[in-house]
C-alpha cells in the first residue's frame, strides 16, 4: 500500500475562499488581540483544555518526536518562534487557527502525564538530552534553565467577536496557504466540539475501511474524518445540499452535535453500512477503488467525489450484495462513464461542489449501477433528515 502523502486523496473537495460569504461588517466587528503568553500560561491553558486540542489530540500529531524536541530545545534557547493564532469560540475557550503542532509539542512535553515527551537529539542543550519536563523540575542544576523556559514568551494572536465561522475559515486558509495543505476538518473539529465529533474520531480511528483508504490511521490531517463526514452527510441529509459543501458539512455537523444522543442508533447503523460500502468497493475495484479512469489508466490519487457516489449506493445492503457478482461489468461501466461522459468527469474534478454537478455524478453512477445489476438502486438525494 502506498505511503501516505499528498496524492492519497486529490485536492477536490477542500474548502476554498469562493465558498465563503463574508461581508464588510464581519471584518469591522472582528477584534484582533495580540498578546505575549509565557510557556507557563500556555501550559496551564492546555492542561485545563481552555485551548482545545480536542480529546486524544496525540492521535493526530503531524510532528515526529525529533521535531517536537527541536522545537522545545528552541524554547530553552530562548529563540523566537512563529506566532500562534487562536479564535475565541466562547468566553474563555479557544480554538487553534495556526500553530497546532507547536501547541501539541508544548502539551506533550509539559502537560502529558501518561506519555510525556522525552527530549532527544538536543544539539545545543545536551544537558537536556533524554529528560522529561517532570524530571527537569526535580533537578536543582536545571532550575534556572527551567525557570527561563517557563517565562519565555510566545506571541499569541487571539481573534474575538467574529460573527460567523466563514471569517475563521478565511483566516485558516490564508494562514495555511504557504504550508502543507491541511484539511478543513481540523478547524471544523475545533468549532463544533461535542459527542458527535468524539464519536466520529473513535469510529475512524478504529475503522477497517479507513485502513484500506489511508496508509496511516488516524490521519493527522483528519482527512479520514472528513471523508466519513461527507458520506454520513449525503447518506442522511442529501436533500439539504445546496451547492456549498463547506456550509453543508458544517450544518450536518451542527445538527448531529445538537441531536447526537437521539440519533446515535441511526448513526451506528449508518456506520456499519458505510464499512460494508467501502469493503464492497474494494472487492469490486481492488486497489483502484475511488480512482478516476483517465487516459486509459486509473489515476494515482483517490477522488473524494468518487468516494461519495460509490459509498452512497453500496451502503444499501441489497445493492452491495447484488453488485459483488458483477465486478468486471461494474468496472467496465465506470470506465465507460469516464471515457464517454465529459460532464460526468467534470463533475468529479473541476465542478464538484455545484448542486447540478453533484446530482449529475450521483445519478449517472446510479443509472450505470442499475443497468449492470438489473435491480433498482436507492434514489438520490437521501431525505432521511433535514438540516435545521
Amino acid at each position: 500500500m502506498a505511503d501516505i502523502d499528498d496524492d492519497i486523496l486529490d485536492a477536490y473537495g477542500e474548502v476554498s475562499e469562493s465558498e465563503l460569504a463574508i461581508g464588510d461588517r464581519d471584518f469591522q466587528e472582528m477584534v484582533v488581540a495580540p498578546t505575549d503568553w509565557t510557556i507557563s500560561v500556555l501550559t496551564d491553558l492546555l492542561d485545563r483544555q481552555i485551548i482545545d486540542l480536542a480529546p486524544n489530540y496525540q492521535r493526530r500529531v503531524a510532528w515526529t518526536e525529533d521535531k517536537m524536541s527541536k522545537f522545545i530545545e528552541s524554547l530553552f534557547l530562548r529563540l523566537p518562534v512563529p506566532q500562534i493564532v487562536l479564535a475565541e469560540t466562547r468566553p474563555g475557550r479557544f480554538a487553534v487557527i495556526d500553530g497546532k503542532q507547536r501547541l501539541n509539542s508544548i502539551a506533550r512535553f509539559c502537560a502529558d502525564k501518561r506519555r510525556p515527551l522525552r527530549l532527544k537529539n538536543c544539539e545545543y542543550r545536551e544537558d537536556l538530552e533524554g529528560l522529561t519536563y517532570d524530571e527537569m523540575l526535580k533537578r536543582d542544576d536545571l532550575a534556572d534553565a527551567v525557570g527561563a523556559f517557563q517565562s519565555h514568551t510566545v506571541r499569541t494572536i487571539v481573534i474575538k467577536n467574529w460573527r460567523s465561522s466563514e471569517l475563521v475559515y478565511l483566516l485558516f486558509l490564508r494562514l495555511n496557504q504557504n504550508s502543507v495543505p491541511l484539511s478543513s476538518q481540523e478547524l471544523r473539529r475545533a468549532l463544533y466540539p461535542g459527542e458527535f465529533m468524539t464519536w466520529l474520531d473513535e469510529q475512524t480511528t478504529n475503522s477497517p475501511g479507513m485502513r484500506l483508504i489511508f496508509a496511516q490511521v488516524p490521519d493527522f490531517r483528519m482527512r479520514d474524518m472528513e471523508v466519513a463526514l461527507r458520506h454520513l452527510a449525503f447518506d442522511m441529509y442529501g436533500a439539504s445540499y445546496r451547492g456549498n459543501l463547506k456550509k453543508f458539512l458544517d450544518g450536518v455537523t451542527n445538527d448531529l452535535t445538537s441531536h447526537f444522543r437521539p440519533r446515535r442508533a441511526q448513526l451506528e447503523d449508518a456506520w456499519l453500512r458505510y464499512e460494508r460500502a467501502i469493503e464492497t468497493t474494494f472487492d469490486i475495484f481492488g486497489e483502484n477503488a475511488y480512482r478516476i479512469w483517465q487516459n486509459e489508466r486509473f489515476q494515482p490519487a483517490r477522488n473524494r467525489a468518487v468516494m461519495d457516489i460509490m459509498n452512497y449506493y453500496f451502503a444499501d445492503p441489497s445493492t452491495a450484495e447484488a453488485a459483488l457478482p458483477h465486478a468486471q461489468a461494474l468496472q467496465g461501466g465506470f470506465k465507460d462513464l469516464c471515457e464517454g461522459n465529459a460532464e460526468f468527469v467534470r463533475a468529479l474534478q473541476s465542478s464538484t461542489k455545484t448542486e447540478a454537478a453533484t446530482a449529475l455524478r450521483f445519478e449517472a453512477w446510479g443509472h450505470s449501477l442499475n443497468n449492470v445489476i438489473g435491480a433498482a438502486v436507492r434514489p438520490y438525494p437521501s431525505d432521511e433528515y433535514q438540516i435545521g
